[in-house]
């Protein structure tokens, strides 16, 4: 089984388990983004989004990253990061027409 692989050279391995579109009208200016959830060896789930906003502090883009026991629990957390980075940096009454697109950046096709 995969979770029990033990290769020179490597580090861990995680299988993509979920991959879900997120509508979020009117926050991103096209509507949506994808998170995946990855499982790793030790049954953990870990969520990405394939939106990183830029944050107000340094400039930097930052993805929202999410754990869980379960596919669910990872999905849920990853999104509520996402929206805590909102909140800090993009706040409705600042931004009632959601984040600016300059404010954020979308991963490449081919890497997400």
């Amino acid at each position: 089984m995969w979770k029990d692989l033990k290769i020179d050279g490597v580090g861990a391995v995680e299988k993509c388990v979920a991959e879900f579109q997120v509508w979020m009208q009117p926050i991103l200016p096209y509507g949506k983004m994808k998170v995946k959830i990855f499982e790793n060896q030790n049954s953990l789930f870990i969520g990405y989004t394939d939106v990183k906003i830029i944050r107000a502090f340094d400039g930097n883009a930052e993805g929202a990253v999410g754990h869980g026991k379960t596919i669910d629990e990872a999905l849920i957390d990853t999104i509520r990061y996402f929206m805590d980075i909102v909140k800090e940096d993009y706040p409705q009454e600042k931004y009632p027409e959601g984040l600016p697109e300059e404010s954020i950046e979308y991963s490449d096709f081919n890497d997400f």
